[in-house]
């Protein structure tokens, strides 16, 4: 009798070693097939997107100042739109770009220098109005709110472009206006080379970064998209809707409304985050992004409520007529149900798929819960 009983114990410990090694197994399986998903979707965000986007980045801030110093050569109208366009096309690069200001390139503060917003007016007024010398190196040396892309903007566009033209031809310091100018283009490209070799410099790292945790890069790309949405529903539209004023519409709170691209700004920010979270950048077999995770395990549903509402987002983009400086105020409903749109979408993002993926969400100033 006491031998069948041994016989029982050991039969039961065996099995048991054998259902353990076997979940071993399993696990350390699933392990390395979720390390080798996270690899490659950090492969495929750098040499699909970042690199790609800094190149572009780099090649439009080249020709701005191309056409910034052929207008100062030749000051009219033909030449000052064609350095407004430039403009707008280097804006639409930057606002996909934008997204990806993490680690070792966020902590160099490059994004700031690029563009911060809103921009300081007075202060490029007393810049231009001063006795300094008005090159690369004085840009340098000044704060961010008074140059980048947002500086730039203030000094391109005004009420119409005879008037914009006036500002660099007959007006008080026309001159330095265009020196002023010169060396704001100077000095992005400079910019642009920085970040692009931040990015050349930190490429390892960030692909690299498969660790769990505030460290990991996957969850650092998760906080910059929560982040990036935040500060659309907070600054991009609740601020001009009125959220804090009592319900008062303020158009001139929109980034960049004097260009009137607000709008653009946005649909160039869901673009960069909708690919984000697609891994949707190019061709390439192997396109893996967060959806792929979601269903990796086993969240497929959720990860189509989340692309379904990419779609909303994009359709109440579709929905403003004109430009949201003129919507604003004609239709502030349709804006409302525009930040409404990404409030949803920052939900999923933010709480659901953090929480199925166990990311950790930072805190941020712009909490827009």
């Amino acid at each position: 009798m006491k031998r069948i009983c041994i016989f029982g114990v050991v039969f039961c410990i065996t099995s048991l070693t054998v259902f353990i090694s076997c979940n071993e197994d399993e696990q350390a399986a699933y392990s390395s097939e979720v390390e080798y998903y996270k690899y490659n979707q950090l492969t495929n965000i750098y040499d699909n997107e970042i690199a790609p986007l800094n190149v572009s980045f780099v090649k439009e801030t080249e020709t701005l100042e191309i056409l910034v110093k052929a207008f100062k050569s030749d000051v009219t109208i033909t030449n000052l739109n064609a350095v407004q366009e430039q403009w707008k096309a280097i804006q639409k690069v930057w606002k996909q770009l934008e997204l990806y200001d993490l680690g070792e390139v966020a902590n160099s503060f490059v994004a700031f220098e690029i563009n911060r917003w809103p921009t300081d007016p007075e202060r490029i007024e007393e810049n231009i109005a001063s006795d300094e010398v008005l090159d690369a190196e004085f840009i340098a040396s000044i704060g961010s709110s008074s140059k980048g892309i947002s500086g730039l903007e203030y000094v391109l566009f005004g009420t119409d472009n005879n008037v914009d033209l006036e500002s660099f031809t007959t007006m008080d310091n026309a001159d330095r206006r265009l020196s002023y100018l010169v060396a704001m283009s100077e000095n992005l490209v400079v910019k642009s080379n920085q970040l692009q070799g931040l990015w050349e410099n930190n490429k390892d790292v960030f692909v690299g970064g498969l660790e769990n945790g505030i460290s990991g890069t996957q969850n650092q790309v998760i906080n910059a998209m929560v982040t990036l949405i935040e500060e659309i529903i907070i600054s991009k539209l609740g601020i001009p809707l009125g959220d804090n004023n009592g319900g008062v519409i303020e158009p001139d709170r929109l980034e960049a409304y004097r260009s009137e691209t607000s709008k653009d700004i946005i649909q160039q920010h869901l673009i960069a985050l909708k690919r984000a979270y697609e891994g949707d950048f190019t061709q390439s077999p192997f396109r893996v992004g967060f959806d792929d995770f979601l269903v990796l395990i086993g969240s497929e549903e959720f990860s189509i409520s989340i692309h379904d509402q990419f779609v909303i987002c994009q359709e109440k983009i579709d929905a403003i007529n004109g430009s949201l400086v003129s919507e604003i105020e004609t239709n502030p409903a349709a804006v409302l149900d525009l930040k409404n749109a990404f409030r949803d979408l920052l939900v999923l993002i933010k709480v659901d798929m953090a929480n199925i993926l166990g990311s950790t969400i930072t805190f941020n100033d712009n909490d827009g819960d």
